[in-house]
């Protein structure tokens, strides 16, 4: 039971981390760049995008306790926290990364949680 509220969790947080980063995307658009720009530009908004869809399709998966779903969690997780790692390493304002930092380390506890449940 324990599993599926961390897997509920991991769903809402990669969730609300994908509209995140859909709403910074549509930003950007709107004043006029183009999505390849947008995505790729640096390639920050790629692996935001990536890393927040996995991470929702991992907590989904929990959450409907489907093989796998930890691990597809995890990974999410880890490519989130990566780019938190990574725009600090370019030099970026702390301001900009270190709720990226934050917000990934509190899906790798998520992570840790779901991975050592027991499947019931």
């Amino acid at each position: 039971m324990l599993r599926r509220v961390a897997g509920l969790v991991m769903l809402g947080l990669g969730a609300w981390l994908a509209w995140g980063a859909l709403e910074a995307i549509l930003a950007f658009t709107s004043r006029g760049g183009d999505i390849a720009s947008a995505l790729f530009e640096p390639p920050t908004g790629i692996i935001r995008v990536v890393s927040t869809f996995v991470m929702t399709l991992g907590g989904l998966m929990v959450l409907l306790g489907t093989r796998f779903g930890a691990t597809v969690s995890t990974v999410g997780s880890i490519l989130f926290i990566l780019l938190g790692g990574l725009m600090a390493v370019s030099g970026a304002d702390s301001g900009l990364w270190m709720d990226e930092v934050l917000f990934g380390l509190g899906a790798i506890a998520l992570s840790v949680l779901i991975l050592t449940l027991r499947r019931a």
